[in-house]
């Protein structure tokens, strides 16, 4: 469980676990040098919960989703299983039971994600949020095998929170590009790597866990299309990649997404040499994008203004 700031909403994640059905497991409470004494806080709750299954890390620095996903893969050791859970998140009490249950069962399957309900900051279920996450990531399936390439290419089928994972099948995938660091895409690159290797998860269309959506997630605050580090690490992961069919079409179709917003950054600059590089590049990745050509044409008539 990687924490940031968070020690109101890390208990109640911890305490989500102490209530699980399926009392097999060990958890990592891991905090990324948060500040104003907010970690010490955590390790006195966890420490005083007096159960020898949590335990409390105090990490030195701040490296972001990808450094503590690699810390607590690291930490897995021999466990069969791995998931890792945010800290603004919560599992259903039979969660982890129903994930062992289906994984034991499809030994081809390396993973197992479940449908979620969607809640406000302060915990209230939101069914209008739940339908649209339902429906956005074309969750409306049976239960069974999917392929994880296709389905997260395709829609975002599988978030890295809560989803379980054989810890086996994520050390030969690699688990993530030696090169990538930051807050963003490891979910992406999760799910990319698992993909090159011919994957496929167990879904389970039951309401499992809840994601909490609030003002202080990363999505809300890293400004994604606009954060040249995390634009730079997704068209990296993106260009080295090459498949057929839909997900080789998706894939041209966010790298070509990708140039664009590298071609705003460089226009909002001042730079439109480099914007003007920018676009061609994503006409090329995706000549049937009409978005990239207009911004293209834009830029020539104006000048250098989008």
């Amino acid at each position: 469980m990687p924490t940031y700031n968070r020690p109101d909403y890390v208990q109640e994640a911890v305490e989500s676990l102490r209530a699980q059905s399926f009392r097999d497991f060990r958890v990592v409470v891991s905090d990324n040098a948060s500040p104003d004494g907010v970690g010490a806080a955590v390790r006195a709750y966890v420490e005083g919960l007096g159960d020898p299954r949590f335990r409390f890390v105090q990490q030195a620095r701040n490296d972001g989703e990808y450094g503590q996903g690699r810390y607590l893969f690291g930490e897995a050791g021999d466990a069969e299983y791995f998931c890792i859970l945010h800290d603004d998140d919560v599992l259903s009490p039979h969660y982890l039971e129903r994930a062992v249950v289906a994984l034991d069962g499809a030994r081809d399957a390396t993973l197992f994600v479940a449908n979620p309900w969607l809640m406000d900051a302060a915990g209230r279920p939101s069914h209008d949020r739940t339908r649209a996450y339902v429906r956005d990531h074309r969750r409306n399936r049976r239960a069974g095998r999917f392929p994880v390439l296709e389905t997260h290419m395709g829609s975002g089928f599988t978030p890295i929170s809560g989803t379980v994972f054989r810890t086996d099948a994520l050390r030969r995938s690699g688990f993530v590009d030696d090169d990538c660091s930051g807050n963003f895409p490891f979910e992406l690159n999760i799910f990319t790597r698992l993909g090159d290797m011919g994957a496929v998860g167990w879904f389970d269309p039951d309401t499992l866990l809840g994601f909490r959506y609030h003002a202080g997630q990363l999505r809300n605050t890293l400004g994604l299309m606009g954060n040249p580090q995390v634009v730079e690490t997704m068209l990296r992961i993106l260009e080295r990649r090459r498949y057929s069919g839909a997900p080789e079409r998706r894939r041209r179709a966010i790298v070509a997404r990708l140039h664009r917003a590298r071609a705003q950054m460089a226009v909002d600059q001042g730079n439109p040499i480099a914007a003007r590089a920018a676009l061609g590049a994503a006409c090329a990745a995706n000549p049937l994008s009409p978005r990239a050509w207009t911004m293209r044409a834009r830029l020539l008539l104006t000048g250098g203004r989008t």
